[in-house]
């Protein structure tokens, strides 16, 4: 009896640690591209509804009018906390009911989703000037940031 314990313990522990690391847990996931969104830059005026600073990656959510001025909610996706951070951007940069202009990379789909590029306070200060989400080359930032500039001069 005793020895039949013994095996049925040591059976199970060997089934556990053979299964158990191909169980996915809910935190795994892979990492996604920038590729379904668009590669032209839109600004809006937006008024914070959530700003999410937590890995991974930094979310703002957003209300803005459509051309009929209707009110839509959009979400911008941003890098890392770690990497906004070396940008600037910190946990008390945004809070709900600023309104600010975004620059964005809508999404492909016609969805109230982005990447977003530059978050600008109206008076024209800058939150976040570039963002690594968005990808790019420091010879694309700086392309960027003449068009963001010429953008805001019209």
């Amino acid at each position: 009896m005793r020895l039949q314990r013994i095996l049925a313990v040591n059976v199970l522990t060997f089934a556990v640690a053979v299964i158990v690391p191909f169980i996915p847990s809910g935190g795994v996931s892979a990492h996604h591209s920038a590729s379904e969104y668009g590669n032209k830059i839109v600004y809006m005026d937006g008024t914070i509804v959530e700003y999410r600073f937590r890995n991974p990656h930094v979310t703002v959510v957003w209300d803005t009018k459509d051309d009929s001025g209707k009110v839509v909610k959009w979400r911008g996706e941003l890098a890392s906390v770690t990497t906004v951070m070396s940008h600037g951007l910190t946990r008390d940069s945004l809070k709900p009911g600023d309104t600010i202009r975004l620059g964005v990379y809508p999404s492909k789909a016609g969805t109230p989703e982005s990447v977003i590029m530059h978050l600008l306070r109206l008076d024209g200060s800058v939150i976040l000037g570039w963002s690594p989400q968005a990808g790019g080359s420091p010879e694309l930032r700086e392309k960027r940031e003449r068009e963001r500039d010429a953008s805001q001069q019209r």
